[in-house]
């Protein structure tokens, strides 16, 4: 693969690298001020910045080398990957406006406000670990991908990515996070739409590429209806109670940019599964010989132009650093939010020029202990698939807000019994198929729906204590009022 690559996409590449550490720079220069300000970018995401960064944070792994992956090994159908993901972002947007209007920072602290200070310390816990697993999954992705394409030691490779993503993360916080992901999206979609129907044609069209491939990669069903209908299912819980999308939600300026922001990032990822799927089943009609992983570069860097092919690698190679540098933030944001400032007394007792401090030592900590297990070769998978799986819980206790009758003392038992079912329908069961042929029911899909009807359960059986949402919203603004204001007096 290596000697398919020439020095101009590799110089293009060390440009876009360097426009991207200028932006980061640029953009991320007045995070310290505050602890809103580094978390949560002064909640002031316009539209276009907010819309970028919630769909870059998936682009570059998942979206396009993942999801070309896929296609080069099953075909067209892996579409429904992406597919699934923006329908389920779109039906989202509603929820989404509700979840904006509470004054918080993190999912564990809201769900802690309705279910007690336990429930917080149990969500915080998990979403740390989960987040530090997706960091470190992401670590060694970017390493591998920019050996590959550069032809630059793996080692090399993966440190000067870890330090890059880190160094620029614990720098500028969401602002940094957000303005390179706007580069990486833009470029991305714009190099996707112009290149794909390209390399489409320098192959000889969409019929040379049906005739050289399997006929059941031509099947766009061929993942199995159950499979898509639990994506759908999973990727809701992931819009609607994941760290790393829901600090975007609570980023943007107004209630109206992170519902149409959030729709505007679904309808995109709806059908920019195609291109990418296009991508994988190129290097298979061509009978590239590869490695699946490779097959996005293999086809970008066979049916291009150098410096086009090199732009677009260097973005989908750096919006994988943007989702490592998303997840690292969540991380780090969650831990000092939900278990470091309940530790220390809450909001009111710790100073606000030493939350932004603790935070970004919080950041390189997690970042490098992430790389480290990464680079280790310790198996991740059992932690990552976890974490992603108890955060995806999370969902049912945003979900049962909107019913008056829920019980505060309900939280915890839900999620308890969500996360022991995630791990029995995991590791226990294997993930197994309902109906043969039809792909496998997501585990994140049985152990939500066990949680709900947990919370349901409890809070009918059991006459605890009920909230209402408009105490909720007037508490986090006590906290939100407490923060703006030591922001204000540490300026003075």
């Amino acid at each position: 693969m290596i000697d398919t690559l020439t020095d101009p996409i590799v110089a293009t590449m060390i440009g876009y690298f360097a426009v991207t550490l200028a932006v980061g720079l640029w953009y991320g220069r007045g995070a310290g001020e505050g602890y809103v300000e580094f978390t949560l970018a002064g909640r002031n995401l316009s539209l276009p910045v907010y819309l970028m960064t919630y769909f870059a944070t998936f682009a570059g792994s998942g979206l396009t080398m993942g999801l070309a992956q896929h296609a080069f090994i099953e075909g067209i159908s892996a579409q429904w990957y992406a597919m699934t993901q923006g329908l389920a972002w779109m039906t989202m947007t509603l929820f989404i406006g509700f979840i904006y209007s509470f004054d918080v920072v993190s999912v564990p602290e809201l769900l802690g406000r309705v279910y007690g200070e336990y429930t917080q310390y149990f969500a915080g816990l998990f979403t740390v670990a989960g987040q530090v697993a997706l960091t470190a999954g992401q670590t060694i992705g970017m390493a591998s991908v920019l050996a590959v394409t550069t032809g630059m030691n793996l080692t090399t490779a993966f440190w000067i990515s870890v330090a890059i993503f880190v160094g620029l993360t614990a720098y500028g916080g969401m602002s940094t996070v957000a303005y390179t992901d706007t580069l990486h999206g833009v470029v991305i979609i714009v190099g996707m739409i112009i290149a794909i129907p390209l390399a489409v044609s320098n192959v000889g069209g969409v019929g040379a590429i049906s005739a050289d491939v399997p006929s059941e990669h031509m099947n766009w069903f061929g993942v199995g209806i159950v499979q898509i209908g639990t994506w759908y299912l999973m990727y809701l819980t992931v819009a609607g109670a994941q760290q790393q999308m829901l600090q975007r939600t609570w980023s943007a300026k107004n209630r109206r940019v992170a519902m149409f922001g959030t729709f505007l990032a679904g309808t995109i990822i709806t059908g920019f599964g195609i291109l990418s799927a296009a991508a994988g089943m190129i290097a298979n009609a061509q009978g590239a010989d590869i490695a699946s992983e490779m097959a996005f570069a293999w086809t970008i860097t066979n049916t291009l132009p150098d410096v086009f092919a090199g732009l677009l690698l260097a973005a989908a190679v750096s919006s994988v650093i943007t989702g490592a540098d998303s997840f690292l933030l969540a991380g780090a944001t969650s831990f000092i939010n939900d278990i470091y400032i309940p530790l220390r007394g809450g909001h009111e007792a710790v100073n606000e020029d030493r939350l932004v401090f603790v935070t970004r030592i919080a950041i390189v900590v997690f970042g490098v202990g992430a790389a480290l297990i990464a680079f280790s070769g310790i198996e991740i998978i059992v932690i990552n698939t976890l974490g992603m799986g108890i955060m995806s819980v999370l969902f049912a206790g945003l979900l049962m807000m909107l019913w008056d009758g829920t019980v505060r003392e309900a939280g915890l038992p839900g999620f308890i019994v969500g996360g022991i079912v995630f791990v029995i329908w995991e590791f226990g069961l294997g993930s197994p198929e309902i109906i043969a042929g039809q792909g496998q029911v997501e585990p994140a899909v049985p152990a939500t729906l066990s949680a709900l009807i947990t919370i349901w359960l409890v809070s009918v059986l059991y006459n605890g204590e009920t909230f209402t949402n408009e105490k909720i919203r007037e508490l986090a603004s006590e906290d939100m009022d407490r923060l703006r204001a030591d922001e204000v007096a540490s300026d003075d």
